[in-house]
């Protein structure tokens, strides 16, 4: 008998260390993909998703080299909640399809478990599609500071990328577990570890 794939989504708020906990998970030996990469894949010239982001945005959000600006298309849907809308109606339907073709086609070894990043988990009503869903929470200012050392951008606006997504409490509630990004890299790698035993008793094992 083929047993059932075990479906993991690691959630969090931006800036709260859900690629980090998915390292730990892929240095377990579990399959690990990413969403924000599948976004990214899904907008790459030539691909269906880039032509309908330029028929909404126009030749504005198109770099010099052909590919898209990022940093200005953030600019805009920060801003703008329409546009981001518009936006996120054309992209989510392809990531969520290109998410289902990778799942099958990975390849699973050491565990037939499969562990997703999808920043926006519950805002898009995915966790339906998971097994066993973990959400990451660090302190606000945290994510405030994280946000600006990695996007290279002012506390003001880090905080608008925040105020875009659910609220940590409301990620912590609606999830099945919860990790909390305190301390050090070995200490939330911990966390990790201690989950996954848990996760392992009850789904991995026959």
């Amino acid at each position: 008998m083929v047993m059932k794939l075990l479906r993991i989504a690691v959630t969090g708020s931006a800036g709260s260390g859900k690629s980090l906990v998915c390292q730990r998970f892929k240095a377990i030996g579990l399959v690990t993909l990413d969403c924000d990469v599948i976004a990214r894949e899904i907008v790459e010239p030539g691909m269906p998703g880039f032509k309908k982001i330029v028929e909404l945005f126009g030749q504005k959000v198109v770099r010099k080299e052909g590919t898209l600006d990022r940093e200005k298309l953030r600019n805009i849907i920060v801003n703008d909640s329409l546009l981001r809308q518009k936006m996120e109606n054309i992209l989510h339907p392809q990531i969520s399809r290109e998410m289902v073709s990778q799942i099958e086609n990975a390849a699973f070894k050491e565990y037939n478990a499969v562990v997703v990043e999808v920043p926006l988990l519950f805002e898009l009503g995915m966790e339906k599609q998971f097994d066993v869903t973990i959400a990451v929470m660090a302190q606000d200012m945290d994510l405030v500071l994280r946000i600006c050392d990695r996007d290279n951008v002012t506390r003001e606006d880090a905080k608008k990328v925040l105020d875009l997504q659910m609220s940590q409490e409301d990620k912590m509630a609606k999830a099945d577990h919860v990790i909390v990004n305190k301390g050090t890299m070995s200490e939330l790698f911990e966390s990790v570890d201690n989950l996954f035993d848990k996760i392992q008793k009850e789904f991995l094992t026959s």
